[in-house]
């Protein structure tokens, strides 16, 4: 008899109930609840500001779709566009426009069209490609042969392009405008946050409702989602049988139907929609198959590795239909399509249609040959049925199916074995690429209408703007760069060539070839830096600007300039930030419509060196020196000059030219990233062992995991003892009590000496970062002996959390802190307040114990770690905590002891009462552009510190 293990309460018409989600929530919350926190506060939904996707394009309602197609791909194309011949994306641009104009119905009117008309777009494209491979629609070149065998493949791939493109042009003779961001925000389901609060808004509390629940299916792991549905039903009275997965599939209804009918016993309903659920599922798979042909894109100049990797991705694709199909709810279900023929097998047993019943068994068999209870059933009937072996046929539908997932398995598996593939000299696939700055955008959602405060609190000030300026489109701003990042950028510009007039110039195509022939640690984390601060300063450029579309690079550069050998040959021209040196003649009368240049300087130039604005007299507006940070931003076309600084001085800067253009974006700046991102893969392959081995060696060295999640009563979380020696522990002591800054790393109180603690009045704060660390080595003011424990210890830190988790992706240091709190002289025993609040590590924590991952959160941040480094004091213990804030498990802190988590976990520290608390705090991301780039600095000084203590050499200034 089949397992009910899937049976859960479910809704009666074409939903899944939501009572067990709202039942985790409640426990999720419980201590919250019971103080009516869940409940009292709970009187209206979350609303936040969505992720919004880039949609570049101009709305025009007069634009026509012409429907004129033929074939299976006509009956989508007729869906499409009625009512005013408006394409998806711009729906969705209108919606969302509606949305922050507060215009609530027609924000809910223009999202539920594009998402009907997005449903039907994804269709036409499925019906072509499925019309094409089976000759439902002909393509012209249908009669393309050739005599030799070498042609035959191509003739192949042209025929079926040539027909794909005609059924399309023929369905669609004008085409949404469809970017891979917008196209993630649909299959997402993205839209449904914007429509559930559209329809709350409307007081639609069940149209809202099932919004919601729709996009929750897709995006489980939103806490403001879940919350959302928890009031719908506690708050608004919403039945769990009106929460409708508006994006449900005709195969997942039969298949949930199937589960109540099988519960109830009603056997006729278990054949009748069980069968209904196979013949959609079969239907689906085919469109999956289909669809995975435009997964992926073409890579490299070389056709035949190009197209072999573009093979394999499809191949990948088409294999994990299976699992993408089984997703009835939030995660995949384990032997769906199998467990189909289990269930059909029973019901026709209990109906007495044993031949059917026979079929059904031979079918489950060939996915599960070995199953006892099957093989069983299977020798019942063959008594029953007076059958043998040779009788029991699966049905061809699954006969194929599994013939063609086991070959391409097969394929799959030998390829894995033998196939050659690429190294970093090939190309490598952009998709790899995040958003360095999603804290940025993060705090433009927090603060939309107060760009300079946002930018202010991240140390950026405007010192000069266009009115000041004289002309629109400039303005002056200090604070872009840290003193340490133009210290990491200026190694770039040893890398510069060409000299001829007193400028040379690094650009992004010798990063490339460099990294390539010699891809060293340092020299990556000088490109990640320049990387990361272009994008700070595009973001903050396009802040100020407000173009009407999103800024896309044109051209990066480092360029220096420097007093030329041969002074004449800057008698007759202007210098130019880029590297030139023009006349003024030359010089444009004209702001460019869609052209914008930013200069951010690498160092100060104390004389000469200055940045001149010009006016149309060859007078100066207005002119400003030179200091690392500083960004002066223009219209490409407008006049400007600077002054080459004397000789034996180097006045050097990041240029970047920016287009409104997306076809003009500049690749050579994304090969770059993903060729970062290769390198880094394969330098950490190269070093990884297996979280086996690695804890097996951590246990031999004396560590000893004393806690596990079970015992700290939460997911991803663990002790482990023995991390650091006495030893270890006194030296970075030493090095944290003598040298650290006082508040170093983080703000201050506005009220306090900069030596109290941010957290609390009753404790002062001391701490010191890599950096700092590093620099204080160089100035012989610690010892390499105690830079490399901080080093070494926090290596060790970052792989026994890498490893204790099992990550399969590499863990990155996202930033590192040696912090020491200590009890001042009126501190009392009797404190309530906490030295560290409750909180998370990447997320805010709000009153209703939600915790929501934007500005000022580091939400980059993935796993964190504690190390600490004594016991010698009172008070100070760490504890994890439930949402409301209330403990739920305390450590005390000992040297070695280390406490490693999900960053997403709540926790605080307790007031350290009297003595001094020591530790080492660590954050941990995955995401590679964000690592902390100090580390690798750090090693490289630290083996030259080593190498110089051997031959007596002194150290020059970092």
């Amino acid at each position: 008899m089949p397992s009910c293990k899937h049976l859960v309460i479910l809704i009666l018409i074409a939903a899944v109930n939501v009572f067990q989600l709202s039942q985790s929530i409640e426990n999720e919350d419980s201590q919250l609840a019971s103080k009516g926190g869940l409940n009292a506060e709970a009187e209206t939904i979350v609303h936040k500001d969505v992720d919004i996707v880039e949609i570049d394009v101009k709305i025009d309602t007069t634009e026509q779709i012409e429907i004129k197609a033929t074939g299976n791909a006509k009956a989508a194309a007729d869906t499409i566009l009625k009512e005013d011949d408006v394409t998806f994306d711009q729906l969705y641009a209108e919606g969302v426009k509606a949305y922050d104009n507060q215009l609530w119905y027609s924000c809910a009117t223009k999202i539920e069209r594009a998402i009907k008309d997005y449903r039907n777009y994804k269709n036409v494209l499925s019906d072509c490609r499925l019309d094409c491979s089976k000759g439902v629609r002909s393509s012209k070149l249908s009669n393309l042969t050739s005599k030799f065998a070498e042609f035959t493949t191509y003739v192949k791939f042209l025929t079926a392009a040539d027909c794909f493109r005609r059924c399309k042009d023929e369905s669609l003779t004008t085409h949404p405008r469809v970017t891979e961001k917008l196209e993630n925000a649909f299959e997402k389901r993205k839209p449904y946050m914007y429509l559930q609060f559209c329809q709350f808004k409307l007081d639609r509390v069940k149209e809202a409702a099932s919004a919601a629940y729709t996009y929750y299916l897709s995006n489980p792991d939103d806490v403001d989602i879940k919350h959302n549905i928890v009031f719908y039903r506690d708050k608004a009275l919403v039945k769990e049988s009106d929460f409708l997965d508006l994006e449900i599939k005709p195969y997942k209804e039969h298949y949930i139907r199937t589960l109540l009918a099988y519960g109830n016993k009603y056997w006729k309903g278990v054949i009748n929609h069980a069968e209904l659920c196979l013949e959609d599922y079969w239907k689906q798979d085919e469109r999956c198959r289909a669809d995975c042909e435009a997964q992926g894109r073409m890579k490299g100049n070389e056709f035949s590795t190009g197209v072999a990797d573009l093979i394999i991705t499809i191949i990948t694709c088409q294999l994990n239909c299976e699992e993408t199909l089984s997703v009835v709810y939030t995660d995949p279900i384990q032997f769906f399509l199998r467990d189909m023929f289990h269930y059909l097998q029973f019901a026709y047993y209990q109906t007495n249609e044993l031949e059917k019943s026979a079929e059904a068994t031979a079918t489950f068999l060939t996915f599960n040959s070995s199953h006892a209870v099957m093989k069983e059933n299977k020798e019942l009937l063959k008594k029953k049925l007076g059958y043998t072996n040779d009788d029991f046929i699966p049905r061809k539908e699954a006969a194929e199916y599994l013939n063609r997932k086991r070959e391409m398995q097969d394929i799959m598996d030998f390829i894995n074995k033998n196939y050659k593939w690429p190294d970093i000299n090939e190309e490598v696939d952009e998709d790899e690429f995040k958003d360095t700055l999603d804290r940025m955008e993060a705090a433009e959602a927090e603060h939309p209408n107060d760009w300079i405060t946002r930018y202010e609190k991240l140390g950026m000030h405007l010192i000069a703007k266009s009115t000041d300026l004289n002309r629109p489109e400039r303005f002056v701003t200090d604070g872009l760069l840290k003193e340490e990042q133009c210290e990491e950028m200026l190694i770039l510009a040893n890398k510069l060539r060409g000299a001829t007039q007193g400028s040379a110039l690094f650009d992004l195509k010798l990063a490339q070839q460099q990294l390539l022939e010699n891809p060293e640690e340092d020299f990556e984390a000088s490109l990640r830096q320049f990387i990361r601060a272009a994008e700070v300063v595009k973001h903050y450029t396009q802040s100020y600007l407000e173009p009407e579309s999103a800024l896309y690079f044109k051209y990066t550069s480092i360029v220096c300039w420097s007093q030329p050998e041969d002074s004449d040959v800057l008698k007759d021209c202007y210098p130019q930030e880029d590297g030139t040196c023009i006349t003024f003649e030359s010089m444009s009368d004209e702001l460019f419509s869609d052209g914008f240049t930013t200069v951010t300087y690498l160092n100060n130039v104390d004389e000469d060196g200055d940045f001149l604005f010009l006016n149309e007299n060859k007078g100066v507006d207005s002119s400003f020196g030179v200091k690392c940070g500083r960004t002066v931003g223009f219209n490409t076309g407008d006049r400007h000059a600077i002054t080459v600084p004397k000789k034996g001085t180097k006045r050097c800067a990041m240029v970047f030219r920016y287009t409104t253009y997306r076809s003009d974006d500049e690749k050579d700046f994304k090969d770059l990233i993903v060729l970062l991102h290769r390198v880094d893969e394969l330098r950490m392959g190269n070093a990884q062992k297996t979280s086996k081995e690695v804890l097996q060696n951590f246990k031999e060295r004396g560590v000893k995991i004393v806690k596990n999640g079970e015992d700290l009563k939460g997911k991803e979380r663990f002790v482990a003892d023995g991390m650091a020696s006495d030893e270890q522990c006194e030296t970075l002591r030493n090095v944290a009590l003598s040298l650290s800054l006082l508040g170093d790393g983080y703000g201050h109180l506005v009220s306090k000496p900069s030596f109290i603690s941010p957290h609390t009045e009753h404790e002062r704060y001391q701490g010191i970062t890599v950096y700092r660390a590093t620099k204080l080595m160089h100035q012989g003011l610690i010892s390499p002996y105690g830079l490399k424990s901080f080093l070494e210890l926090s290596e060790n830190a970052r792989l026994l959390v890498e490893k204790y988790f099992n990550l399969t992706k590499p863990l990155y240091f996202d930033y590192t802190h040696l912090v020491c709190r200590t009890a001042v002289d009126d501190s009392k025993y009797n404190r309530q307040d906490l030295s560290h609040p409750v909180h998370a590590d990447n997320c805010n924590l709000q009153p209703d114990g939600s915790c929501t991952k934007d500005f000022p959160a580091f939400t980059q941040r993935d796993y964190s770690a504690l190390l600490y480094l004594n016991s010698d004091f009172e008070g100070g213990e760490f504890f994890f905590a439930h949402a409301n804030k209330s403990e739920q498990v305390s450590l005390r802190p000992k040297c070695g002891r280390l406490v490693g988590f999900n960053a997403g976990n709540f926790h605080g520290v307790k007031a350290v009462k009297s003595g001094q608390r020591c530790a080492l705090a660590l954050w941990f991301t995955l995401n590679p552009n964000f690592k902390e780039l100090a580390h690798i600095q750090a090693r490289k000084v630290l083996k030259q510190a080593e190498a110089d203590l051997k031959t007596g050499n002194q150290h020059q200034e970092l």
